[in-house]
This record gives structure tokens, C-alpha cells and sequence, in this order.
């Protein structure tokens, strides 16, 4: 069970935006800036204003995006520092300021929210420059300095989804699994539909054994995607098993036989649990069922002989 990877993007003003400006420039003399303006679906915008106001003048230069969402637009001094705003009917206003510079960098690929989508509170403009500071770390890699910056902005900005996003898959990433899962519940909690997010903290609560949050996060994983309770669940409750997580170990396997009761292999070890457990009824009625699904499974013989003992 593999949880997804997330890659953060800088976040300005409602924007997401992926890098920084195309440029093709001589120090200190005209550049074209260029990129792209899309919904939060990803979906091209056309006609959107795009305007750039060098410092101390008082007339922007202004262009238009394409039907593809490109745009480009020609500034006379590479050098002067720039504010760009884009501006479109029904979306919020995105700006943010810009020095080209002398070197060649990546297009301005700007997002466009409807403008009753979002709403910036003080929190979020707040988190995100401590964000942005996470990805300029992540695109260093330096993934610890990133990690505590995502997570910084998450806890000035509970609600910023970006933030507990990049959180919960860089620490799975560095195998911080008490971060991510606590940034993946975060996460459950803003898109409780998010089968990534439930997957993460199922798994984070796993490696960490927190049996308290563990076989709930495993029920809402199940209801979630029934086709991950499995003989990959089955095998989670082995390693249980075999810390001595009892309890943990048959809650696990009883929800496993309760959305898949053909799955031999968790009576086999359900019987077993229980069997250290000390319920011997438990243990019975769960080997019985397993040799009933698999009479000739490789563990049938076992089954039988333990079986035969706790009668």
C-alpha cells in the first residue's frame, strides 16, 4: 500500500505557480516573459489580462492569454523590478512581483481560482511564504529543511491543503511516519474523499503501531476501497502478530473477514491470534472456517493439529 507522491509548487496570492518567469534576456536589456494561465482544473483560460507595472512608472504593459492559456509578454529592462497582476472576469486577481534578471528560467504557469473558491484568510498569507520557503528548500533537496518548513506552514494554516499535502508525502518520503500520520488525518480531515490521504495515514498509524488510530483508519480504508482488504491486510496483521499486538492484530483480521469472508488466510491467523490471546472459541471457529476455505491449503495440516488440541 503505497501512498502518493506529492510535488509542491509555490503559492502566491491564490495562485499555484510553477517556477518562476521565462526569460530570453540581455543584462539590463528587453526580455519577453512568457507562460501560462489555467483553471484549478487545468483547463487553459483565454483572455486573461495579464499586465506588468514596472517600479515608479505608472503605465503596465499589458497582454492577453491565448486560447491554450499562453502568454508572453515583451518588457523593455530585464533589470527593473516588475508587479504582475492577472485579471479575469469571475477569478480572483493574481499578482506578485518579479525581477527578470539576466538568466534563462522556467515559464510563469499561473492558477486562477473562481473568485468564491478561495478565500485567503491571515493564517494562510502567513504560512505561505514559510511554504514557499519549503519548496526552494525541496528544489535544493533538501528534504528535512522542506519537511519542517511544509509543516510549519501547516500549523500556522491548518486549512492550507497544499501544505499538509507536501507534509504527509515528504515525511512518508524521509519515513517520519508520526508526521505523516498526523498530516495525513489533517489531510483526511479538509478531503475527507481522498483515498491517498486515507491510504497514508492507514499506513503512517501502522508503522508507528498506534493501535488507537490504526483499526479506525483501517475501517475507513476499507469502506473507502474495499479491494485493499486483502492478504496484504492480512499480512499487516502478522507483523502485529508479531510484536505482540494482539488486540491490534484481531480487530485488524475480524474487519478483514467482515468485508472478504473467503479470505482463508485471515481465519488461519485470526485462529492463531486468538489462540494467544487465550479465546479458545475464537481460535476454533476461526480454524474450523479455514479449512473449510482451504482443505488442502498449505497450512492445513497446522490448523488440523491445533485444532485438534484446543478440542
Amino acid at each position: 500500500m503505497k501512498p502518493g507522491r506529492v510535488v509542491s509548487r509555490l503559492i502566491v496570492s491564490g495562485a499555484l505557480v510553477m517556477g518562476l518567469f521565462s526569460t530570453d534576456v540581455v543584462a539590463g536589456g528587453p526580455v519577453t516573459v512568457g507562460g501560462s494561465v489555467t483553471d484549478i482544473n487545468g483547463n487553459p483560460l483565454r483572455d486573461v489580462e495579464v499586465t506588468a507595472l514596472a517600479e515608479g512608472s505608472e503605465k503596465p504593459f499589458t497582454a492577453h492569454s491565448r486560447k491554450n492559456g499562453e502568454f508572453s509578454i515583451e518588457l523593455p529592462d530585464s533589470d527593473m523590478n516588475y508587479t504582475f497582476r492577472f485579471l479575469k472576469k469571475g477569478f480572483d486577481v493574481v499578482s506578485t512581483e518579479l525581477t527578470p534578471g539576466s538568466e534563462e528560467l522556467s515559464p510563469l504557469d499561473v492558477t486562477l481560482a473562481l473568485a468564491d473558491q478561495v478565500s485567503f484568510t491571515e493564517a494562510r498569507e502567513r504560512a505561505i511564504p514559510v511554504f514557499n520557503e519549503g519548496v526552494a528548500a525541496l528544489e535544493a533537496d533538501d528534504k528535512a529543511a522542506a519537511l519542517e518548513k511544509f509543516r510549519q506552514a501547516s500549523a500556522i494554516d491548518p486549512d492550507f491543503l497544499e501544505a499538509a499535502s507536501a507534509t504527509a508525502a515528504i515525511a512518508m518520503d524521509l519515513k517520519d511516519f508520526a508526521t505523516a500520520a498526523d498530516a495525513s488525518e489533517n489531510l483526511v480531515r479538509l478531503q475527507p474523499d481522498d483515498i491517498t490521504a486515507i491510504s497514508t495515514a492507514y499506513f503512517s498509524e501502522l508503522m508507528i503501531g498506534d493501535m488507537d488510530r490504526l483499526i479506525p483508519s483501517a475501517r475507513r480504508l476499507a469502506d473507502a476501497n474495499p479491494e485493499v482488504v486483502s492478504s496484504e491486510m492480512v499480512q499487516h496483521a502478522r507483523v502485529l502478530f508479531d510484536r505482540d499486538e494482539l488486540a491490534g492484530s484481531r480487530s485488524l483480521l475480524e474487519l478483514v473477514v467482515e468485508k472478504q469472508p473467503a479470505t482463508a488466510d485471515a481465519y488461519l491467523q485470526l485462529g492463531l491470534t486468538c489462540n494467544m490471546i487465550g479465546d479458545t472459541a475464537c481460535a476454533k471457529d476461526a480454524l474450523e472456517r479455514y479449512l473449510e476455505l482451504a482443505p488442502d491449503g498449505p497450512d492445513a495440516a497446522t490448523a488440523q493439529s491445533l485444532l485438534d488440541y484446543l478440542k
